[in-house]
């Protein structure tokens, strides 16, 4: 967090529990570009509604499970995936959401690719989240 201090620090998701070396217990925690990575994941991850108290947080990439491999399914998920990024993600500069068919027909996965920046002077990260779809390749 010492380079950027602005970006907040948070609990790990999962959460996870670490000792110190006098042995007490800690919540993990995640600061700085692993938080925004980690912040990234969860929106991609949730679905719209799935959170009672904030319905309207999440993505619509869950609602694609059953969908196809083919080019527009594709670009409509990195699309519909960017918007919730920009909408719910102000710390990182979103250039570049890609999803494309990977793997064989048979795995049915799209790998979705995040690059992001916390600066914009700086060279971004780039996030793989592989989707298994359920509908036919």
């Amino acid at each position: 967090m010492r380079d950027h201090p602005h970006l907040g620090t948070g609990w790990q998701f999962p959460v996870r529990w670490h000792r110190d070396a006098d042995g007490a217990g800690h919540v993990a925690t995640a600061d700085g570009e692993q938080a925004v990575a980690q912040s990234i994941r969860l929106i991609v991850r949730t679905a719209l509604g799935e959170r009672v108290m904030r319905p309207e947080f999440g993505s619509t990439a869950e609602d694609q499970v059953f969908g196809t491999r083919e080019a527009a399914s594709c670009h409509r998920l990195a699309h519909e995936l960017r918007t919730a990024l920009l909408r719910f993600e102000p710390r990182a500069i979103v250039d570049r959401v890609e999803a494309v068919a990977a793997g064989d027909d048979q795995d049915n996965r799209v790998d979705v690719t995040v690059e992001f920046r916390i600066d914009p002077h700086r060279r971004p990260t780039s996030l793989v989240l592989p989707f298994y779809l359920e509908g036919n390749a």
